[in-house]
């Protein structure tokens, strides 16, 4: 059974990679054509062995004629063809080719980003690569299905009630922050209990590299969330926690997220980690974090 708090793979799944229409957007039309998704290519073979996650397949950024995409320092190209938005007058499976691509760009507008900045951004290999990265690194933990939240060392996995994920940061505000479950409430040993545990203490806390930061990244408590932004519990632990967890940032308290799409129940979902990266290329990150999450029920089904 599937964690009722937690978005992954069945426990003892181990899926293959994503299908072709699945992995680059491609569509379901007879004969349409089908590609090696440009994310492939920037895999390690370790990355590739994932057992029970799928890497990152969902991006749309395509390269042209089997080679890989514009360098970083290239001109924007724009999005591929089966992604513009569609002329005046196009037919509607025209339209309903360009409606994700038209969502994201709308929000784009919502918050004030420069479009050209964005469609140049979104042909960056790198910022795919930065997909990967948090991917494996949440492999390398034990990642597994999201949200799972770090809490400096303290693993946690789900979206719990808002008061035990309160009842860790404050301890771990403390002058000594406990190095035992038995400091913790019996909600939280209850939690610590289970096979697989949800709540753990590492030995250390998690590498950060390249996550958005909101409050000060050099915070005594930070919170990474490792995060899909089109799984049901990130949206129900962004509308129901966050803004308790939001009174607490500044100095004392920050919150950390990396990227986690699984995109083999979430098609959508790398797509708007991509998304949610370029908008933090221009200082909104957490403006298309928030509008992501809002509207998750609007652009997690489209195409």
């Amino acid at each position: 059974m599937t964690h009722p708090d937690f978005d992954g793979p069945p426990p003892g799944a181990e899926p293959g990679p994503p299908t072709a229409d699945a992995a680059d957007g491609g569509s379901s039309r007879p004969g349409a054509l089908r590609r090696q998704p440009v994310w492939s290519y920037f895999l390690t073979p370790a990355a590739i062995l994932v057992g029970s996650l799928v890497i990152a397949g969902a991006i749309w950024w395509q390269p042209g004629g089997g080679e890989d995409g514009p360098a970083a320092s290239a001109p924007a190209a724009g999005p591929p063809a089966a992604l513009r938005t569609a002329p005046a007058g196009a037919s509607p499976t025209a339209a309903a080719q360009a409606t994700l691509l038209d969502a994201f760009l709308g929000y784009a507008r919502t918050i004030g980003l420069d479009e050209q900045q964005l469609l140049q951004c979104l042909n960056d290999s790198a910022n795919v690569q930065l997909i990967n990265s948090h991917l494996q690194r949440g492999n390398q933990l034990g990642v597994s299905g999201t949200p799972t939240f770090f809490i400096n060392n303290k693993k946690l996995v789900g979206a719990q009630p808002t008061a035990i994920l309160l009842e860790i940061i404050e301890k771990e505000r403390s002058p000594n922050p406990p190095t035992s479950v038995d400091a913790y409430s019996p909600q939280v040993q209850a939690l610590a209990a289970t096979n697989p545990p949800s709540f753990e203490i590492l030995p250390q806390r998690p590498d950060l590299s390249g996550a958005a930061f909101e409050g000060n990244p050099n915070a005594r408590v930070v919170i990474a969330e490792f995060s899909d932004f089109q799984c049901p519990f990130c949206l129900r632990w962004n509308q129901v926690s966050l803004p308790e967890v939001r009174k607490l940032l500044g100095d004392d308290v920050a919150l950390a997220f990396l990227h986690f799409p699984i995109t083999q129940i979430h098609p959508n979902a790398g797509n708007a980690s991509l998304l949610a990266i370029c908008a933090g290329k221009q200082g909104k990150f957490w403006p298309m974090h928030d509008l992501l999450f809002a509207r998750q029920q609007e652009w997690g089904n489209l195409r």
